[in-house]
């Protein structure tokens, strides 16, 4: 069994420190501190358990507009009061690290927060919680869909799941990045043939559920409990929420 020491430090069962590691899967944590020493602990633990860490000083820096993110954290933990931030509309969820509990009752109740310094293993319990949520419906930047563990590489055509790749058919390919694209929307047949084939497309109907078992098959997908593709009885199909 494993764990992280007060230092963020990963150990095993006999206290020893676990190096090498190979990380699968990744999701990003975008972090703004104006103290980024004061949570190097923090951005150990969580690059150790295969976060994409950010750090950057200040909220203003106009490269935050252009990332997505699972998570963005916003340090306040040395401000006298917490500071109403607007931040751009691509971070989905935000995690405010306060210095004290007065703190959390002047945050509100739109954010989660969490009081820090504390111990490493409530910090990644937290923001495990926070990220998790967000995995549950896909984002995307200029180059690349990510939902749970599949990532699409929309230049390189390249699809990959928990870090293997898998060989898609050009349709299967297009059919998967348009069920995320629309961010968990559900999809008719006929929107579907619509978006793969043009208005022309004379094939009927059952064309899609062919693709979509191809596809569900490709990607280990249990038919009765989906973790990735969910048929909406009488409409057609969408992406997992859950």
């Amino acid at each position: 069994m494993q764990g992280f020491n007060d230092r963020g430090q990963l150990i095993d069962d006999a206290g020893g420190f676990e190096e090498g590691a190979f990380c699968e899967t990744t999701r990003r944590i975008v972090i703004i501190s104006p103290f980024p020493a004061l949570i190097r602990s923090l951005v150990m633990a969580l690059t150790i358990r295969c976060y994409d860490v950010m750090v950057f000083h200040h909220e203003n820096d106009p490269v935050l507009a252009t990332i997505q993110s699972d998570l963005l954290v916003i340090d306040q933990s040395k401000a006298v009061a917490v500071e109403q931030m607007k931040m751009p509309s691509n971070f989905r969820s935000v995690l405010l690290l306060v210095g004290d509990e007065q703190q959390v009752q002047q945050s509100g109740n739109e954010q989660a927060v969490l009081v820090w310094p504390c111990p490493i293993p409530e910090a990644l319990e937290k923001i495990d919680q926070l990220a998790n949520q967000n995995q549950a419906l896909p984002w995307s930047d200029a180059d690349q869909l990510r939902f749970k563990d599949i990532t699409m590489d929309l230049k390189r055509f390249s699809v990959h799941k928990s870090g293997v790749k898998l060989e898609l058919t050009k349709t299967e390919f297009n059919l998967l990045k348009l069920l995320l694209s629309v961010g968990g929307a559900a999809l008719t047949r006929n929107d579907i043939m619509k978006e793969l084939w043009g208005d022309d497309y004379f094939g009927g109907s059952n064309s899609v559920d062919v693709h979509i078992k191809s596809l569900r098959r490709k990607l280990e997908d249990d038919l009765k409990n989906p973790k990735f593709i969910i048929t909406v009885r009488g409409v057609g199909y969408r992406i997992s929420d859950e």
